[in-house]
């Protein structure tokens, strides 16, 4: 199942030359996590490259197979197993071999999504600024819908975009549009909480 996730994910992602609330403060903290207003608790996972706070009730994946793509991080999925699908994040590094800005890697993959998924739309986009090296980068949070095939669900996707000398980095979340508010905040928070290094 992990797999047909990711796939799904990473299909989407690759394909298209690979495709929050802020914590507020009426939430509780402490000195290893933190916990937002549903009462969600969230560690910072942190690599050499980036760090992303992620639910400590979801599933984190850090190997994989030969089977999946050597761009993906890490993935993350909702523990809920009742389901075919499941909520899930991937992050993606790709070689940003054109030097694009953040802004033009964005509209980069929106055209991808928009030629290669069926159905698809644009639901929202989003400024927000998120830190690469210390300091600030403006990016977009989009979020769209679609599907990968005609025998596929609709699903939405939640995706920020940096750039970083020769690397771009995609963090993808997805789930399907009747899913809980409280699964798509979580997975808002990841997003605005992803920190390049």
């Amino acid at each position: 199942m992990l797999k047909k996730i990711l796939k799904s994910s990473l299909k989407l992602t690759l394909l298209l030359f690979i495709p929050l609330l802020l914590l507020t403060a009426c939430g509780e903290t402490d000195p290893n996590g933190t916990t937002n207003g549903d009462g969600a608790y969230f560690y910072d996972y942190i690599t050499a490259e980036f760090s992303i706070q992620a639910p400590d009730s979801w599933e984190k994946i850090t190997t994989f197979t030969s089977e999946y793509p050597e761009e993906i991080r890490v993935a993350f999925r909702n523990n809920v197993k009742d389901s075919d699908f499941v909520a899930n994040i991937a992050v993606i590094r790709e070689d940003n071999e054109s030097s694009l800005t953040n802004a033009d890697y964005a509209q980069k993959k929106l055209n991808d999504h928009a030629e290669t998924l069926i159905n698809y739309q644009l639901i929202s986009q989003e400024e927000l600024a998120l830190s690469v090296a210390g300091a600030t980068s403006n990016t977009l949070l989009n979020t769209f819908q679609g599907k990968n095939s005609t025998v596929g669900e609709t699903l939405n996707f939640m995706q920020i975009y940096l750039t970083k000398g020769d690397k771009a980095w995609t963090v993808t979340g997805t789930y399907r549009p009747e899913e809980d508010s409280f699964v798509v905040e979580k997975i808002d928070t990841m997003l605005r909480s992803f920190t390049l290094k």
